[in-house]
């Protein structure tokens, strides 16, 4: 669908410089706001490299594989043939041509909801009552423990139920009738922490008991993009890594209908400053050149990375939920240590 402006398109192809390295992302596993609704991960997946360079690399992976005719390279033609994935070990392993270029952040989606609930309404009272949750990682805490021990404190419906309540309350389907949103909400936070049958669940949702007058206020500001949208920060994300890692970089995303030319423009000033909440959760500014997206079919560099983002799904699919396939069984041990470790995983 074609995104509100123009502003950040990038239909020419990409070249390093010496002021300024490019970054390709894509991604793997996005449903929106809906995070309980599809995959359980969201795969962010970046290259640093331009489409000069990365031209070769993709003419020579779809020669290896066979793949003559398809616009794009995907993961599917490698995906069922060992020599074919043997290409793509090499690739990405040491000596490879995308050694030390590749990176995937990784989020849980099922614990980013978690942790969208410490945040946006606990951590929101906090803050109004002039407590810094950040401090010491307090925050990180309730919503590991409330991930990790919820489904058996609540036995599985209930954790889902209430998730399911909070996914309706803070994406924007909640604008539409937020007053009945709100209600179910706190309706399944009440039978929750009477279930609950552990305690220090128990007593995260007692302190969630108290926070409907920040849950009213959810939907006041006008924001960019949804407040359940992790598009958006894994961008953010995958931005800091690079200029944290390389200096100056521009960054060309695979268009998506979340990053309009406001998001990126918001994004990009906060990527730039020193920001946060509170003393204990300041992010420093990072020296992001520019916040770009583009088509893959015209830029080698997105094919790059998004054959890194399908090839990191399969692996993670195996390793993390045990549903195990060829295919990510033997990408594994070369795709599992490039997941950034500030991946949201619980």
């Amino acid at each position: 669908m074609p995104l509100p402006g123009t502003a950040f398109s990038h239909p020419s192809p990409t070249t390093d410089t010496d002021e300024a390295r490019w970054i390709a992302c894509d991604e793997s596993g996005w449903d929106g706001e809906q995070l309980l609704n599809g995959n359980r991960y969201l795969v962010y997946a970046s290259v640093a490299i331009d489409d000069a360079q990365a031209g070769p690399v993709v003419k020579q992976l779809r020669e290896r594989a066979g793949a003559r005719q398809a616009p794009e390279l995907k993961f599917r033609p490698f995906k069922d043939r060992p020599d074919r994935r043997e290409a793509l070990r090499e690739l990405w392993g040491p000596g490879g041509a995308l050694a030390g270029r590749c990176s995937v952040y990784l989020v849980d989606k099922e614990y980013a909801v978690v942790a969208k609930v410490i945040d946006l309404l606990l951590e929101e009272q906090a803050h109004a009552a002039g407590v810094d949750l950040y401090a010491g990682g307090q925050v990180q805490r309730m919503a590991r423990t409330l991930a990790t021990q919820g489904r058996r404190a609540l036995r599985g419906p209930g954790f889902t139920r209430l998730l399911s309540a909070f996914v309706a309350l803070a994406s924007a389907r909640g604008r539409k009738d937020p007053e009945t949103a709100v209600d179910r909400f706190y309706e399944e936070l009440e039978a929750a922490w009477a279930a609950s049958t552990r305690r220090e669940v128990t007593e995260i949702l007692f302190q969630l008991r108290g926070t409907r007058g920040h849950a009213d206020l959810l939907h006041d500001d006008d924001l960019p993009f949804g407040m359940l949208e992790m598009l958006v920060p894994a961008l953010g994300q995958a931005a800091r890594y690079w200029a944290g890692r390389l200096g100056p970089v521009h960054v060309l995303a695979d268009e998506q209908r979340s990053l309009t030319d406001e998001a990126l423009e918001v994004l990009g000033r906060q990527l730039r400053r020193t920001w946060g909440a509170t003393p204990s959760s300041l992010i420093p500014g990072r020296p992001i050149r520019s916040l770009a997206r583009g088509e893959s079919i015209t830029h080698p560099s997105i094919q790059l990375a998004d054959l890194l983002a399908g090839a990191t799904a399969a692996a993670v699919t195996s390793a993390l939920e045990n549903q195990h396939s060829e295919a990510g069984d033997d990408l594994s041990a070369v795709i599992l240590p490039l997941i950034d470790p500030d991946s949201l995983l619980p």
